[in-house]
């Protein structure tokens, strides 16, 4: 032994941080208890920044600091900060049992719903995080009030920030899943007159001055704009045959997809997902990729918006679905490609032959595909190869509902199962976790490999329910969030409370 200890100290200093380099974050924490020369090397900040980029971005995990800019400026110690929060976050996640660590609970209500009826007044009907501010911004929405909420990390208690009040109820909020748009939440309610009509707002928050501005305002038919599907950037997606409008002023609203798809019998849209310059549309029957509006500031033609650039048809209709597009290792790069270059995967749940399952498909990039510099109107080659057969197939409970996922492949959804609780088998609303990463290349084509959907083997989160809720289907977890940056979900309830889980 004392000869090996004499070999390993003998060593010089630019071989042990070759050796540090490829060790995990947690043995880094470990090797620095060993003796004061690992100790002082473990400190410094290049091996905490090439265990960010190594252990962590490579790995598909979240960091807050999503950008080689950010990670540069960042010192030593926030490096490391950084690296063993999204460590510990994965390791439980995966863990047997995931522990919540903290918990942050507050009231959301708001006691202007005195037009509301008592069982609609105190419930949360929404829960979001804003993206791009590390979990530290919680957005709700109960009655007819949307308020944003600074719910610090580490702490025990959340800070009113800004606060919308609407003059009816609100029945529907998404938030802007660019972290760099000025508009960051848009909302639709009925309107206070006219019976059949809603009003659609898009809000940019002013975090200096604690309050909501008003950025767009749209009148029309509640079949026309109900229900929202994406909100990026500069543009909003709603109504099934879809519409887009752009937020700048003047407000413009164009016809985008292929409307004779909307026409066919249980084809509804289930969900929009912005993939680059495409966006990816899920419906009951059929999946479309078509050109996004607007990608790295520049607007697509009228023309482009109406092309399918291509398309795939299904047998059983989904009644969910989910979109999981991991950010890779292009999240580090100036240009991001047209397609991601990890395989794109679709979470849907059909119901065949009375059976509740849970179909994998997945969307393996298209190397035939133009390269990003070209035109959007020149992309004649599909970005991306739909799958001819789904890749997996699971059996779930007919409660599952409520997909939630994150951008480093985690998410959850929410089902009543039967758990312990003081020695005794009760029902309870759990959440269930998932994790979906890339397989492994498989052959000679790294472009076919195909991902892996990974449950979790404990519930995340559960809460106790009677046998009134299950058989009504009116539950008390009324809404859910996930922030998978800093491993945090949010829960709100009927009752108002709104608890944030710390995770990491």
């Amino acid at each position: 032994m004392s000869s090996r200890r004499a070999a390993i100290s003998s060593l010089p200093d630019d071989v042990l941080l070759l050796i540090i380099s490829y060790v995990d974050v947690q043995d880094i924490l470990s090797l620095r208890k060993t003796s004061k020369r690992l100790f002082t090397m473990s400190k410094l900040r290049w091996v905490w920044y090439d265990a960010i980029k190594r252990h962590v971005v490579e790995e598909g995990l979240p960091v807050p600091a999503a950008a080689v800019a950010d990670l540069k400026a960042l010192t030593a110690e926030h490096l490391e900060t950084r690296a063993v929060h999204a460590a510990s976050f994965h390791e439980n996640w995966n863990s047997a049992h995931p522990v919540v660590k903290n918990t942050l609970e507050f009231c959301a209500v708001n006691y202007l719903d005195d037009q509301l009826p008592d069982e609609n007044r105190s419930a949360v009907t929404h829960v979001s995080f804003l993206p791009g501010r590390n979990g530290q911004y919680l957005i709700t929405a109960v009655g007819r009030v949307l308020t944003c909420w600074e719910v610090p990390l580490g702490e025990s208690e959340a800070y009113r920030v800004a606060e919308w009040v609407s003059a009816k109820k609100i029945e529907q909020v998404i938030v802007n899943e660019d972290p760099k748009a000025e508009v960051v939440v848009a909302y639709v309610s009925a309107h206070p007159v006219t019976q059949g009509v809603v009003e659609c707002r898009a809000l940019s928050f002013d975090k200096f001055h604690g309050r909501f501005y008003c950025r767009m305002e749209l009148r029309a038919h509640r079949q026309v704009v109900m229900p929202l599907h994406l909100l990026h950037s500069d543009y909003l997606i709603f109504g099934d045959p879809m519409h887009v409008c752009f937020l700048t002023a003047p407000t413009i609203v164009k016809p985008i997809g292929k409307s004779s798809l909307a026409e066919l019998p249980d084809n509804k849209v289930l969900t929009v997902k912005p993939l680059n310059r495409y966006l990816l549309v899920v419906r009951q029957r059929a999946f479309e990729v078509i050109i996004a509006p607007t990608w790295m500031g520049i607007r697509a033609s009228y023309a482009s918006l109406m092309k399918v650039c291509a398309h795939i048809e299904l047998d059983i209709p989904a009644s969910s679905a989910v979109v999981v597009a991991r950010n890779s290792s292009f999240a580090l790069a100036d240009e991001l490609p047209d397609w991601p270059a990890e395989p794109v995967t679709v979470l849907a749940r059909h119901v065949d032959d009375g059976f509740e399952l849970l179909y994998q498909y997945d969307l393996f990039p298209n190397p035939k595909a133009q390269a990003s510099a070209k035109v959007l109107e020149a992309a004649d080659c599909p970005p991306c190869i739909f799958p001819s057969l789904y890749t997996r197939v699971i059996s779930v409970a007919p409660s599952c509902c409520d997909f939630r996922v994150g951008s480093s492949g985690k998410g959850f959804w929410t089902e009543t199962r039967n758990i312990t609780l003081r020695h005794a088998r009760t029902p309870a609303r759990c959440l269930v976790g998932f994790t979906v990463r890339p397989n492994p290349y498989e052959g000679k084509d790294p472009t076919r490999r195909t991902a892996h959907l990974q449950l979790c083997k404990d519930t995340l989160y559960a809460r106790r329910c009677n046998i009134h809720e299950i058989l009504w289907k009116k539950y008390m977890i009324s809404s859910t969030a996930l922030e998978d940056t800093v491993g945090r979900i949010a829960v709100g309830d009927v009752t108002g409370r709104v608890e944030v889980l710390d995770l990491a």
